[in-house]
């Protein structure tokens, strides 16, 4: 099992940033281009509510991704697990942290597993590990300009 976090302050407050991560269609939004996202069904969002995506990533077949939100605590915690999908375990959780000014600390914490034993861990020392840190990264980054810059 992998763990990781990051997080990013962001000038706006936790209302609005969590108001924002309810939005499926905000998923495309933010999703770096090497992955072509598309939202096959989404329920009215909160707790119990399902979203399934078709997800391509560069060039690849295209994936089935069915999630659930398990996780739904306005405006502190937002999470979701992967129903099915490409990784046997997929547990995501955002977190909202007020601070002063009407400023907010974005924490995103992903813990995943690969397929395929073995092949699956030399595959995430190789390319996952920095592809996840990276769409990460890039999602809380265009995130942030979206918020402070609409």
């Amino acid at each position: 099992m992998y763990h990781y976090t990051c997080s990013i302050e962001i000038d706006a407050d936790a209302d609005a940033l969590f108001a924002f991560h309810t939005k499926p269609e905000n998923l495309i939004r933010i999703t770096p281009g090497y992955l072509q996202v598309t939202i096959l069904r989404a329920d009215p969002a909160g707790e119990g509510s399902e979203v399934e995506l078709r997800v391509r990533p560069l060039f690849l077949f295209a994936q089935h991704w069915h999630m659930r939100f398990d996780i739904y605590d306005p405006p502190r915690r937002l999470g979701d697990v992967m129903l099915s999908g490409p990784f046997p375990h997929w547990k995501q959780v955002r977190e909202f942290i007020p601070l002063r000014n009407g400023r907010t600390l974005l924490s995103d914490s992903v813990e995943y597993e690969l397929p395929f034993g073995a092949a699956g861990r030399f595959a995430h020392t190789l390319i996952m590990r920095r592809q996840i840190m990276s769409m990460f990264h890039q999602r809380q980054k265009k995130t942030k300009a979206l918020l402070e810059h609409p």
